[in-house]
């Protein structure tokens, strides 16, 4: 995807070099929403069980808006904002007090990513649709309420993040686009602060266990060119 991503990129400066007369919209707001899947791995040494309810934490949905500013037909910059958001509860077994239990368990999962973004279009011969590509740098932050046995507790975390787009605009009216796009955002915590009815604290995530936030995005939506 990053290669594909930087051979539009070249493409998108030449083309704006040699852009026709006809006035582009200067302006592009996007919104989107559907799948998303967390791409971290889950430990081969934790139990099945475990590994299981981890699995069913790694698909979720996402919503996502971009306010941007083209300088020409081909080249702009701007804001993103995308979410990714999962929940889900289970009966399993954890380790307790030098032993395992089964109990109820429970996460609500949310990523968020702010960034600057650095766009390019090419548009096609009629300048009814385009073809997007983008390139975004930002804060990624964590957050996931949870309940474990009878333990209310939150984690949060942010680091800095990155994020690619590619997606397809369809003209439906001189304004209005529909759009789908494929987006991939990564970044990883190398620690979390855990707050739960005995205070905070901060736990230091090690290589092998930094929280990797990374998710490819999957999502229709549409846009407002003025």
């Amino acid at each position: 995807m990053k290669r594909l991503l930087f051979t539009l990129l070249v493409s998108a400066i030449a083309h704006g070099i040699y852009a026709q007369s006809a006035e582009p919209p200067h302006f592009r707001f996007t919104l989107n929403g559907g799948y998303s899947y967390r791409l971290g791995k889950i430990p081969e040494s934790f139990p099945a069980e475990t590994k299981n309810y981890l699995k069913k934490l790694k698909s979720g949905f996402n919503i996502s808006a971009d306010a941007l500013y083209y300088f020409n037909e081909a080249l702009g910059v701007g804001a993103k904002y995308s979410r990714f958001q999962r929940n889900h509860s289970a009966v399993t077994t954890i380790n307790y007090g030098g032993g395992t239990m089964r109990t109820n368990v429970a996460d609500n999962i949310s990523i968020n990513f702010i960034a600057a973004t650095f766009a390019t279009r090419v548009f096609n011969f009629k300048k009814t649709n385009s073809f997007h590509a983008n390139i975004s740098i930002g804060y990624l932050g964590y957050k996931d309420k949870g309940f474990v046995y009878r333990d209310h507790m939150t984690l949060t975390g942010g680091t800095v993040g990155f994020g690619w787009d590619l997606g397809y605009d369809i003209r439906i009216t001189r304004k209005l686009s529909a759009g789908a796009q494929a987006s991939l955002i990564t970044g990883k915590l190398s620690s979390v602060t855990q707050e739960n009815a005995s205070g905070r604290t901060t736990i230091a995530l090690k290589d092998d266990r930094k929280e990797n936030l990374s998710h490819v995005n999957l999502s229709l939506g549409l846009r407002l060119n003025l």
